[in-house]
């Protein structure tokens, strides 16, 4: 399973999937598994990974998403449509909180510049059973950013 890690700096639009699947995340310094998470969604891994995870333009501004854990992102605003943005990815957004980034073009340069990441289709199931896979895979290998799950 996820024999194939590709470098998140390299890594092209069409090198993804539009099948449903699940995608994990690694450091590339050592790489170790840090994000399990499930594509379900119309447009699949591609719209999860290239759309949202690795779009700057992939932004929460609804002020009442906003949490005390943002507040970094919050007082160093990036305007999106002006308003006040903040990471939209999960994933994205948790990074960013542990490490200080800037929301959009820094905490996705962030991901580019310090992980691989890589990915599975899986035609063969059903939203239902990738989910159930994906919740499997985290309490079994404990990613550092599967917050939700611990």
């Amino acid at each position: 399973m996820w024999d194939k890690k590709h470098d998140a700096n390299l890594i092209v639009r069409n090198d993804i999937p539009l099948d449903i699947g699940i995608y994990t995340w690694y450091t590339k310094s050592n790489e170790e598994l840090i994000y399990i998470g499930k594509a379900t969604g119309k447009g699949g891994l591609r719209k999860r990974i290239w759309s949202q995870h690795l779009n700057p333009k992939y932004l929460e501004c609804r002020t009442s998403k906003f949490t005390s854990k943002d507040s970094f992102q919050v007082s160093n605003p990036v305007l999106h449509n002006n308003k006040i943005g903040i990471d939209k990815s999960a994933f994205r957004k948790s990074v960013a909180r542990e490490y200080f980034l800037l929301a959009g073009n820094d905490s996705v340069q962030y991901l580019k510049s310090n992980f691989l990441i890589a990915f599975e289709s899986y035609t063969n199931l059903s939203t239902a059973e990738i989910a159930t896979l994906e919740n499997e895979l985290i309490i079994k290998m404990k990613p550092k950013f599967n917050i939700t799950h611990k």
